[in-house]
């Protein structure tokens, strides 16, 4: 049976944001990383602009499929990104990653609700394993006190980034490539990320900004691709099945750190769990019957 076309580019999608996630690791071992997400969205708009002048895709006449790609884009990456961040500073990466990978269960319902998507018992399920998975995959010890109020942060991340995702889809039913309406939605986003990092500067350090820059830039080149991937993907196909597929990134990571990087700490019973969920679940949300 062949890959369906949608299925490739939210896999395709997903590859990418992970190769972002590295570069953002290594970027935020020097600078802030509210700093790191205005230099990742720049990436993106540099990614895209080029592309766009290149390859000439037609621009819809004005309407109000504009205002939904910005508001996907206000929602994710940007709006994303602030809560995601914030949670991580409060509660850290390891408690934060699981929670936040919650957004496809939001993602389907808010496809369900606004979008009239039907999906089938088995895709729901599906998109509840691969949920499974990936806190499974993220999740593990770790140590400090938090404030249990404080995991609203990623929660909110979560329920922004499914949001988002059907206003992406929303708005790209009009535009006849992904292209443009990711421009725009990249552009929207910048705006909201660079205004708050310039608030937030003001009672935080930015750090060693020039030794973070290119490898939150080239982390930026990567998203913008994955964000045009997942933009092509959700033209071609329901919420509910694309957002499950892109966020099996966590996967992705996990297997490029035990294969190049040789984490060997990664091998716990979590590992081969998390990713069967994650692939039972794929299975589940991409089949036709």
């Amino acid at each position: 049976m062949l890959i369906e076309p949608f299925v490739f580019l939210a896999l395709s999608a997903a590859l990418s944001f992970t190769c972002a996630d590295i570069f953002a690791r290594k970027g935020l071992q020097y600078a802030n990383h509210f700093v790191g997400a205005t230099i990742t969205l720049v990436g993106e708009l540099l990614f895209f602009v080029p592309l766009v002048f290149l390859l000439s895709p037609s621009f819809p006449e004005m309407g109000a499929h504009y205002l939904w790609v910005m508001i996907g884009g206000l929602c994710n990456p940007g709006l994303f990104l602030i809560f995601f961040l914030i949670g991580i500073h409060r509660i850290g990466v390891a408690r934060a990653a699981p929670i936040k990978g919650m957004s496809p269960i939001f993602a389907a319902l808010f496809a369900l609700i606004f979008l009239g998507e039907d999906p089938a018992w088995y895709h729901l399920v599906g998109v509840l394993f691969v949920v499974g998975g990936i806190v499974l995959l993220v999740s593990g010890k770790t140590e400090g006190r938090w404030s249990r109020w404080d995991a609203r942060w990623p929660l909110i991340a979560a329920i922004i980034s499914g949001f988002g995702a059907m206003s992406w889809k929303k708005g790209l039913v009009a535009f006849p490539s992904a292209l443009p309406a990711a421009m725009v939605g990249a552009s929207a986003a910048l705006v909201l990320v660079g205004a708050y990092t310039c608030y937030a500067l003001r009672e935080e350090e930015a750090g060693d900004v020039k030794q973070a820059f290119w490898p939150y830039l080239l982390g930026g080149v990567a998203a913008g691709m994955g964000i045009f991937l997942f933009t092509s993907s959700l033209q071609l196909s329901e919420v509910f099945r694309v957002v499950p597929l892109v966020q099996i990134s966590p996967l992705f990571t996990v297997l490029f750190s035990v294969i190049f990087l040789r984490k060997a700490e990664f091998i716990t019973w979590r590992v081969p769990a998390g990713a069967t969920l994650t692939v039972s679940g794929v299975i589940l949300v991409v089949l036709r019957v």
